[in-house]
This record gives C-alpha cells, sequence and structure tokens, in this order.
C-alpha cells in the first residue's frame, strides 16, 4: 500500500503542471486604442491629428486655430464600448461644417466622414 501511495504521489506531482496548464494565455481586449484623424479640407493643407481613447480615458479632443480656419474633434468610446461617438466642428473661409457621428470602436475600423465638396474626416481606429 505505501508503494501504491508513493507512485500515486510521484505521478500526481509529475502531471499537475501539464494538467494545469491551458495553452497560450488568451490576448485580452485592448485597454486603450489609437485614433487618427485626417482632415482633408479643399481651403486648406490636409492635418492629421492621434489621440488616445479607452476605458481609462474614454474621451479625447483635438483642436487647432489658425487665423484662417479653426477645427475642433471630440471622440469618446460609447457606454457598452462598442461606438466611438464623434462631434466634429471645422470653420473656413469657405463656411461652417459640424457633425456628430458613431463608428464602431473595432481596431482596424476606418471610416469617412464630411461634405461630399467640402471639409473631409477621415478616421482611423488603429
Amino acid at each position: 500500500m505505501k508503494t501504491f501511495a508513493a507512485a500515486f504521489a510521484i505521478l500526481f506531482t509529475l502531471c499537475a503542471p501539464a494538467l494545469a496548464d491551458s495553452g497560450p494565455p488568451r490576448s485580452a481586449p485592448p485597454e486603450s486604442l489609437k485614433i487618427r484623424f485626417t482632415v482633408h479640407d479643399p481651403a486648406t493643407t490636409t492635418r492629421s491629428f492621434d489621440v488616445v481613447v479607452g476605458a481609462a480615458s474614454p474621451c479625447a479632443t483635438a483642436s487647432e486655430k489658425r487665423t484662417d480656419h479653426e477645427m475642433d474633434l471630440r471622440a469618446c468610446v460609447s457606454a457598452a464600448g462598442a461606438e466611438l461617438d464623434i462631434v466634429w466642428f471645422n470653420r473656413g473661409s469657405g463656411g461652417e461644417y459640424r457633425t456628430t457621428s458613431s463608428i464602431p470602436f473595432v481596431h482596424g475600423s476606418t471610416a469617412e466622414l464630411g461634405a461630399a465638396n467640402g471639409p473631409r474626416l477621415v478616421v482611423e481606429v488603429q
């Protein structure tokens, strides 16, 4: 009986790590993602802004004010974390443009927002 108990203890000790091994660790969803905004405005040069949003800081802003134009962006992750809510404002010599949109908050998603013949905003979730 002692031999059986000793053999069982040795077998259990040697096999325990293999039994507990669950394979490679799963990647957790990202804590935050970088958002790249690129503004294409026929009246001015193309400009890009990078912000980071996520659980710790759900909202980010970017703004630019010059003598000939003004631009303001605000991006917030929705309460459920599935969408990126964007508020965008652009004012230049040709007029003023405001929009509010929501896009999927998924790594790799891209959207283009704006007027057909005016300012355009490209949003990339990186």
